[in-house]
Formats: structure tokens, C-alpha cells, sequence
């Protein structure tokens, strides 16, 4: 039990990387796509601090989670899970106003490898989906709130 919520929250953490830091010349979609791609490298390389700079200072999400509370179980599990591959895939993101991003996430956790789909069929995932509300502070989109549950095989495809 306590490995899924690690596991979930890593993912959430994962998420939000991939969501925040991004080029000021790209439209907000590359910029979200590009923070994806740079959460997914933070979190195989276990890198606890550049998820942390991905997280609003005022994140709570509906459990009564903060940013300290995330961090925590993000820092566990990383440090539990020595070999960490991630496969994410991005749906129905919107922005309802400039400063604002709404998406859903799909992101399979893996010890293996996992370059493609193809490759995901063939291995144990952990799979997880994470609604996740973004605001542009700064400059830098940031993780304000998110939600997120277990998903089945058949979302990613």
C-alpha cells in the first residue's frame, strides 16, 4: 500500500516536471510536452530536487496534500526504487486562460526500459493516470493541484 501511493505520487512528481520548466519562445503545448520529457529524465535519475522546483509553493490537492507532503513520499520512493524507467503519455490538455493548464497524464513506472507502447505490453508496469492543474508563476508553470488514480492498459493505447 504504501509502495502504490510512493509509486503514484512519484508519478504525479514526474508529471509536474514534465509540465513546469519550459522555453519562453514555444507555445504553451511544447512547453508542456517539453517539461513532460524533462520530468520523466528527472525522475529516472532520482532527482528528488529538480521535482521539488516543479511544485507550487501553495500546491494542496483535494487529500489535503502539500508540497512538503508530496516531496516526502517522492524522496521515499526514489530512494526505494533504485532503477526507475518512465513511459508517459499526454491527453485532453487545455488551457482556460494563459496562465492556467489543465491535462490528464497517463505514466507508466517501470524497472526496465520502456522506449515505446510496444515495449509496454511486453513488461510489469505500474500504471497511473493524474489530472493536473498547471499555473504559469514566474514564468514557469507549476503544479498547483492534481489528482490521480490507477489506470489500465488499455488508456495508454
Amino acid at each position: 500500500m504504501i509502495m502504490n501511493r510512493l509509486r503514484t505520487v512519484l508519478v504525479l512528481l514526474l508529471a509536474l516536471l514534465l509540465l513546469v520548466a519550459c522555453g519562453q519562445g514555444d507555445s504553451p503545448e511544447e512547453q508542456i510536452r517539453q517539461y513532460v520529457a524533462a520530468a520523466e529524465a528527472a525522475v529516472e535519475a532520482s532527482d528528488a530536487g529538480d521535482l521539488k522546483e516543479l511544485i507550487a509553493q501553495q500546491y494542496q490537492d483535494d487529500q489535503g496534500r502539500t508540497r512538503r507532503d508530496i516531496m516526502a513520499v517522492a524522496a521515499r520512493y526514489l530512494l526505494a526504487n533504485k532503477n526507475i524507467h518512465v513511459l508517459t503519455r499526454i491527453e485532453d490538455l487545455r488551457f482556460p486562460s494563459p496562465e492556467q493548464a489543465r491535462l490528464a497524464v497517463y505514466a507508466a513506472l517501470t524497472g526496465q526500459n520502456v522506449s515505446d507502447l510496444d515495449a509496454l505490453l511486453n513488461m510489469q508496469a505500474d500504471l497511473y493516470r493524474f489530472d493536473l492543474e498547471l499555473r504559469r508563476l514566474d514564468g514557469k508553470w507549476q503544479l498547483l493541484r492534481a489528482d490521480w488514480r490507477p489506470a489500465r492498459g488499455e488508456d495508454f493505447f
